[in-house]
């Protein structure tokens, strides 16, 4: 699927981050000597595939001066998911997936990281979801695939019509 839409840098992580020593060492570098630690966990937490799989509270704020204001958006959506609110309903293993998507949608490719969704490959009530990162547009498209009930929509609307309860 393309897309025609114009994505402005600034909502794009660059592919070239990940996994990339001499990039996060860079940026270490650069900063003042009381924050290099948090910004190196920052930053390993954002672009290490097997980096930190929490992003604590604390160190975020330390590092926040010296994040850009894409890492800042992208720090806050994932810490969320990982030490947050959402921890029981995402953990590391939506972290891993957005982070092996390198923040694109796994299904078109859209980088866009203000439209990107961590879907629940099995629905929520998987006790072991799996993640894939889906841009919102992919992510409404598979989870209509599906009324939940493991019946395709199509199934389900044959069912109901003919008369009988489709749960």
């Amino acid at each position: 699927m393309e897309h025609r839409i114009e994505v402005p840098d600034e909502f794009v992580i660059p592919s070239e981050r990940f996994d990339n020593p001499s990039f996060i060492q860079e940026r270490v570098d650069a900063a003042p000597s009381a924050v290099q630690g948090c910004l190196k966990t920052a930053l390993r937490y954002l672009y290490e595939t097997q980096g930190p799989t929490n992003l604590e509270s604390a160190r975020r704020k330390v590092a926040w001066d010296f994040l850009e204001e894409r890492e800042k958006i992208l720090a806050r959506w994932l810490s969320t998911r990982t030490n947050g609110s959402e921890r029981k309903n995402y953990g590391k293993g939506a972290l891993h997936a957005a982070r092996n998507a390198r923040y694109r949608c796994a299904d078109c490719g859209f980088p866009d990281m203000r439209c990107l969704q961590l879907d629940h490959v099995e629905g929520r009530k998987d006790p072991v979801s799996t993640f894939r990162c889906l841009c919102a547009n992919c992510h409404q498209l598979k989870s209509r695939k599906k009324d939940w009930v493991n019946r395709t929509v199509v199934e389900a609307v044959e069912t109901n019509s003919e008369g009988e309860d489709v749960g």
